[in-house]
């Protein structure tokens, strides 16, 4: 067999087709049947529970970003990138031979041999760098140009085309992510917000595989569907505080837009706060770690972009954190 694409998302396609194909579920080291599903209903009564109310009221809002950043920053920094990428290699072709593994955990594959050899060309054709850079980046010709030059890397295109593309491209669009996310500032739109409709609206409702569900009785919900250990394990001990008066699974279609794409934030929050008749309300990120140097860099640069939106909203606190303890 020889796969066009990468054995892992070859063995992942495989599992995904199987599961379709047989309505069964590869989960966490078990079988898990597609009819085995249930529903995540509304609490009667919850359009009048009194928290839900005072935290929809203040995390309801829609904003707008706008972003801040110096031209002349952004090639100087992305220039440096550039100059800092890894040794451009000539090509090679590399063909591996790789077993399959189904069993009940799901689908995995195994190296079981590699062949190497490079690629030498009779003649070179150079594609349109800037044109390519500019279409990913949607940054202006001279602004490319300016920064492939000043990287002093330029030498490395005659040695593997492709490759210093995809090198100077994840760069530059890396430094541009940062520099965005540094100067991001949120508005809120005057008189636009998420609607509370949305969660009794069938196309919305929270349907998963009982594996996935847990029983709560402090939402709005009478279970939450909760995606890693982490997300179970915040939720159970949230349910069992005295001090949390309310929480919510934040519905998928609560978004907020950011230059790498939409975030959807985890949880909302009603906490008592200790010895005060105060109660707090908080929006939570919740991750395996809140060290950035061990989360993807577009996890990290949403959580900040969701951070600042959350600043300008009414009495909102915005945490990441990596469990229950932290709230």
């Amino acid at each position: 067999m020889v796969a066009n694409e990468s054995y892992k998302d070859f063995a992942r396609a495989l599992q995904t087709e199987i599961e379709e194909e047989c309505g069964v579920k590869f989960d966490g080291g078990r079988i898990g049947n597609k009819r085995e599903r249930r529903k995540a209903h509304l609490k009667k009564g919850w359009r009048l529970d009194e928290n839900f109310l005072t935290l929809w009221e203040r995390i309801k809002h829609k904003t707008r970003y706008s972003v801040e950043y110096e031209t002349a920053d952004l090639i100087v920094r992305a220039a440096r990138a550039v100059r800092h990428m890894s040794a451009i290699e000539s090509p090679k072709i590399i063909a591996q031979k790789m077993g399959l593994d189904i069993t009940k955990q799901g689908v995995t594959e195994r190296m079981l041999a590699v062949q190497e050899s490079n690629v030498t060309y009779k003649a070179l054709q150079i594609p349109d760098l800037i044109g390519y850079i500019q279409r990913e980046t949607e940054l202006t010709r001279g602004t490319i140009a300016d920064m492939l030059i000043r990287s002093g890397r330029l030498g490395d295109v005659m040695i593997n085309p492709q490759r210093f593309l995809e090198q100077a491209t994840r760069a530059i669009r890396k430094t541009l992510n940062d520099i965005m996310v540094d100067g991001i500032k949120y508005e809120r739109i005057a008189g636009a917000e998420y609607e509370m409709f949305l969660f009794a609206d069938p196309r919305h409702e929270i349907q998963g595989y009982i594996s996935r569900m847990l029983e709560v009785k402090k939402s709005i919900y009478d279970a939450i569907e909760f995606d890693s250990d982490v997300e179970y394990d915040f939720a159970r001990e949230l349910d069992s505080r005295n001090d949390i008066k309310l929480f919510i699974k934040l519905p998928r279609w609560f978004k907020v837009d950011t230059p790498l794409g939409t975030y959807n934030p985890d949880w909302a929050i009603v906490k008592q706060a200790e010895g005060e008749e105060e109660k707090l309300y908080l929006v939570s990120e919740t991750k395996s770690t809140t060290d950035p140097a061990k989360l993807r860099e577009s996890e990290w640069d949403k959580i900040r972009c969701g951070k600042a939106h959350f600043k300008v909203l009414p009495d909102v606190q915005f945490k990441h954190v990596k469990g229950a303890f932290e709230v």
